[in-house]
């Protein structure tokens, strides 16, 4: 009998400590996903450069209304064009701009950007606090005249933020600007 109260206070106390264990692992829910409904490209160069680009999904629906701009870099740009993105959420009255917060936890968001036909090279030019890429800030390196597009994707909670090409995580945005370089 003796031998079974062990048996049995053992049982129980693994089982506590097991759903101590398994509580304690729950994923991060702080970070709420945001509705985005605006994306502008701020692009400055030499010459007075100084340029916004933008797309828009109003409605922050299925994005089958969605406008955006090409962008079109000029020569007289030079050739290193500094790069700022915006995200908004424009549901809310006023707007709200999102770009501080996915700054602040950058450590949670990746942009990664597809150059697709276009003469452009894109390099990150900021850090999270682990000192790795964020890509609010970027600068682009323009080549000879083309035209193309250029995809933007954010990543939520990016598992793997060295591995561009699949980062992980939750995809909270994803568009693509055509791209014309003069």
């Amino acid at each position: 009998m003796s031998n079974t109260k062990i048996t049995l206070r053992t049982l129980l106390f693994t089982l506590l400590i097991s759903g101590l264990a398994v509580a304690g692992c729950k994923k991060d829910t702080d970070t709420v996903q945001e509705n985005i409904t605006r994306i502008q490209v701020h692009l400055t160069g030499a010459n007075g450069f100084d340029q916004e680009f933008e797309w828009s999904d109003p409605d922050g629906g299925d994005a089958s209304n969605a406008t955006v701009e090409t962008i079109v870099i000029p020569a007289s740009a030079g050739a290193t064009i500094h790069c700022h993105l915006h995200v908004y959420d424009d549901t809310k009255t006023p707007a709200e701009d999102l770009t501080n917060e996915i700054e602040a936890e950058g450590a949670e968001h990746l942009f990664v950007f597809n150059v697709t036909g276009a003469n452009i090279g894109v390099a990150y030019d900021d850090t999270d606090s682990n000192g790795k890429k964020v890509g609010i800030e970027s600068v682009w390196t323009k080549g000879a005249a083309s035209t193309g597009s250029i995809n933007i994707k954010l990543y939520h909670e990016p598992t793997d933020k060295d591995n561009l090409n699949a980062p992980g995580g939750e995809v909270d945005f994803d568009v693509s600007f055509p791209v014309t370089v003069l």
